[in-house]
């Protein structure tokens, strides 16, 4: 079925039929007009002719002119009259005559009376035009408020289709906006929640982290809580990947179980191994709470599933201003400290450094500045050999100078190195700067060992580059020793046996330092084998006056040289640990009783032989 045209359309159509029928039926009654004239003209000018004996001229009423020879080549003007406007022949018996009618008095007949019917038809529709105009433009502005105001539809709608429509819309548009906002506010919970452990993502953590930091009171004081689940990759390489997620789930179950006493307190899974705790107090009382109470249920579930560790905990201070790379820098110190500890101890970090409280920004611009510069400077510290045949042991170790003349502290630069993922560049440097000046030292019979960070296992990449650098020279190879601490390797302990295997395979050398934590570290001896095994510093801290840690001790230097290992002790700075290690039959000893780190450059090596 066909649509009926638009009002304005059919007033035009009008318009144009009535202008049309106002000029047309004038015109008719004209034309009619003048057909009676032309037959009242021809009964006239016959019977006039008929009575005169000779042509003369004639007047007539309604004719123009008149002609007894043959007609002049013009015709008549008035041509919307058609051939009753044209000369007309007219037989008698005179012969024919030719005569033009008088036009005129027809022409304004017609005009009289069409063009007033003309004008007050223009009137008349120009008026229903502009009536019907303006509705359509007040009803175009009714409609367009009423698109724009969903209330205004509602209650404005009435008969008119349109906008019943429109009010029909905004009830669509409003239960889709409701529709919509529900799957959003769902959405958002989902994307900002862990899908494991069901805590908070880092999206969230961040989230809040920004929040409390930007806190207008500047005496609010809260405190970040951060648990490293340490022991993730071992269950992952041990046991399959549905253990480890398990373990995730009962580490986040046993934070729960902590917190849930102190009201506000949130929970986040910020990255694999890492879950983030933010709650509002004093970081030192905090910690001691919640430290105890969470390192208690650790060692509950460390002896349950029979781990090395179940997990450790660093504590930090948050302050409003303070920028969260800040805030995240002092935990990753706190718990990088916590690891060099007993299994599943807690540490706090309050303060950081000038040189620390920067952002990611102004860390990416130095840490860059030092990387092309080449400015990080080597240092080393040797340990003396107690046995003449072995080559002499020399531990390298990086400052890294900042522009005030002292270093930044090198925690703090690996940890955010690897945060902004410049790990592998640095390490890369600093691994090609060692190789450079230990082909240049002129020492003879010497080995230098270089300290790999935990990010070196986890690229396969790095890796692959150093067997290559490595394969190049071998002579300098053949001098290094690659040292990786414990409590790395008891974590990543498959990419620990490949990478010792690549060095082998080179021709350089291992080493395991922070060794002896704990019964374990002899089942991790066992399994790779060393070239070197360096005693933890805290092993020989009180180890003249420990009958227990001596005899834990005499246990290591054993097994470590009944299966060929060398084992060095760290830390030694009294003569009475020098000499109870030489009972033990020690290789070596380092620490400040035997040398201080010194620059690399020029070093010219230390005495082999015992004092």
């Amino acid at each position: 079925m066909r649509g009926a045209p638009p009002f304005g359309r059919s007033l035009l159509l009008g318009a144009t039929v009535f202008i049309l029928l106002s000029l047309l039926l004038p015109w008719w009654s004209a034309l009619n007009a003048l057909g009676d004239q032309e037959r009242l003209a021809r009964q006239q000018l016959a019977t006039r002719l008929n009575q005169q004996a000779e042509p003369a001229p004639l007047t007539l009423p309604g004719v123009a002119d008149i002609y007894h020879q043959a007609p002049p080549g013009e015709t008549g003007k008035a041509w919307w009259f058609g051939d009753s406007a044209s000369i007309q022949q007219l037989e008698v018996e005179q012969g024919a005559v030719f005569y033009l009618l008088n036009t005129g008095p027809a022409t304004r007949h017609w005009l009289s009376t069409s063009l007033p019917l003309v004008a007050a038809t223009l009137l008349l529709f120009g008026g229903l035009y502009y009536r019907w105009r303006r509705q359509q433009t007040q009803r175009q502005h009714t409609l367009q408020a009423m698109l724009q105001n969903a209330e205004l539809a509602g209650a404005a709608a009435g008969p008119d289709a349109i906008a019943k429509s429109i009010s029909d819309l905004h009830q669509q548009h409003k239960e889709q906006l409701n529709a919509l906002q529900k799957e959003l506010d769902a959405a958002r919970l989902q994307s900002q929640q862990d899908s494991l452990t069901t805590l908070g993502n880092r999206f969230a953590f961040r989230r809040d982290l920004i929040h409390m930091l930007g806190n207008e009171n500047r005496l609010a004081t809260a405190t970040l809580m951060l648990v490293r689940a340490s022991s993730l990759q071992d269950i992952n390489s041990r046991n399959g990947f549905q253990a480890g997620d398990q373990y995730l789930q009962d580490i986040s179950r046993l934070i729960r179980k902590v917190i849930q006493t102190h009201p506000g307190a949130h929970a986040y899974r910020v990255n694999g191994s890492d879950i983030a705790v933010l709650l509002e107090g004093q970081c030192n009382p905090l910690a001691k709470s919640l430290g105890g109470q969470l390192r208690q249920e650790l060692h509950h579930y460390q002896h349950v599933h029979e781990l090395d560790c179940a997990a450790y905990i660093g504590f930090t201070q948050l302050l409003p201003g303070q920028s969260p790379e800040s805030v995240l820098i002092r935990a990753d110190s706190a718990l990088a400290q916590a690891q060099s500890g007993e299994p599943n101890g807690w540490r706090v970090v309050l303060k950081n450094s000038d040189d620390e409280d920067m952002g990611e920004s102004q860390w990416r611009q130095r840490l860059q500045s030092i990387l092309e510069g080449d400015k990080v400077r080597l240092m080393v510290q040797p340990a003396r050999l107690l046995k003449p045949s072995l080559p002499g042991y020399n531990e390298i170790f990086t400052h890294f100078p900042n522009d005030k003349g002292g270093n930044y502290p090198a925690s703090t630069v690996f940890a955010m190195l690897q945060r902004l993922g410049m790990s592998m560049l640095f390490e890369q440097k600093i691994i090609e700067m060692i190789l450079r000046q230990v082909a240049a030292c002129e020492v003879p019979a010497q080995r230098w060992a270089i300290n790999l960070t935990p990010a070196s296992l986890q690229q396969n990449s790095f890796l692959i580059w150093l067997e290559r650098v490595l394969m190049r020279n071998i002579n300098v190879t053949a001098a290094l020793v690659f040292e990786l601490d414990e409590h790395v390797l008891e974590h990543q302990l498959t990419n620990g046996k490949r990478l010792l295997e690549m060095i082998r395979r080179t021709g350089a050398r291992s080493a395991i330092s922070k060794f002896g934590h704990g019964y374990g570290s002899f089942r991790l001896l066992k399994e790779l084998k060393p070239d070197y095994v360096k005693l933890d510093p805290e092993l020989v801290h009180h180890l003249e006056d420990d009958s227990a840690n001596q005899q834990f001790v005499r246990m290591i230097i054993d097994l470590a040289q009944r299966l060929g290992c060398h084992v060095v002790a760290e830390g030694v700075e009294t003569e009475d640990q020098k000499r109870m290690l030489e009972t033990m039959y020690i290789d070596g000893v380092q620490g400040y009783l035997v040398s201080k780190p010194v620059p690399l450059t020029g070093f010219k090596g230390l005495t082999l032989t015992s004092a």
